[in-house]
Parts: structure tokens; sequence; C-alpha cells
């Protein structure tokens, strides 16, 4: 059960708990029940609309890999608390290989993007040593959504 609410929420998140109670078989109290219980544990941690980047003035979408000058704590936490201030980046993860980090950056178009990493990333007292930027021309698959067969 807990499975069918999980696939109908991230696919519904505003669905009634009565429709979504019916939907997965249950009446409505217990599946209010399951659903508290999954937001207690952290399974569910939020529920939040999503807006399309292109359809707002965003479309020019942007990986940005990162390699820092040092790679210690001190480094990693000023990077980290530098990107979580800079609304462009929309997704940031420490990554193993030959770069430190993956950013996700989003921006109106290229002069916006050389604007961002001049002037914002790549401030003169910056810990970062180099970056690379790969333009992302069209998304195959992009999906919020953790098929429940998986767990």
């Amino acid at each position: 059960m807990d499975r069918k609410i999980l696939d109908l929420l991230q696919v519904e998140g505003r669905i009634t708990n009565l429709e979504l109670a019916e939907r997965i078989g249950l009446s409505s109290a217990p599946c209010m029940r399951r659903v508290r219980t999954l937001e207690e544990a952290g399974v569910i941690n939020s529920y939040v609309a999503l807006v399309d980047p292109a359809r707002v003035g965003l479309g020019f979408d942007v990986i940005v890999e990162v390699r820092l000058k040092q790679q210690n704590r001190e480094s990693f936490e000023r990077f980290e608390k530098k990107v979580i201030g800079l609304p462009e980046v929309v997704e940031c993860c420490m990554i193993a290989g030959d770069w430190d980090y993956s950013l996700r950056v989003v921006s109106s178009d290229l002069a916006s993007y050389q604007s961002f990493i001049l002037d914002r990333l790549m401030h003169p007292d910056t810990d970062i040593a180099s970056y690379r930027t790969t333009i992302i021309l069209r998304k195959i698959k992009s999906t919020t959504k953790i098929d429940s067969s998986l767990f």
C-alpha cells in the first residue's frame, strides 16, 4: 500500500486524501495514517510545484563541472556555502572522479550564463581551480519520480 501511495503522490501531489484512498483501495482514515507515517519517517519530505524553466524565461540549461584548488574540508564547505546562495544553481552534487562538483545551472541565455560565471561563480576569491560547461541541447528524460519497483 505504501508503494502505491508513493507512486500516486509523486505524480499527483495535489490529490485529495479521499481520491488517493479510493485509487489505492483503502478507506480514508487508514490512508491518511499511512501518508502521515511516510511523512514522519522522512520518506515523503515535501510537496512542491515543478516549474518549467523554459516557460519562465530560463531556457538556457547547462551542466557545470567544477574542480577546486584544494580538496579539503574547508574548501568544500566554502564552495558549498557559496553555491547554496546562487539561485541560478538548481542542483549541486559532490562527485567522484576528475571533477569535484557537478552543477546544473539555469539562465535566460548565453550572455546571462557568462555573466553568472564571470561575476558570481568565478569571483576573485574563489576556491575554483577550473570548470567545464556542457550545454544541454535536449532532455531525453527528466523526472523527480522514484519508481516504487526500485525499493
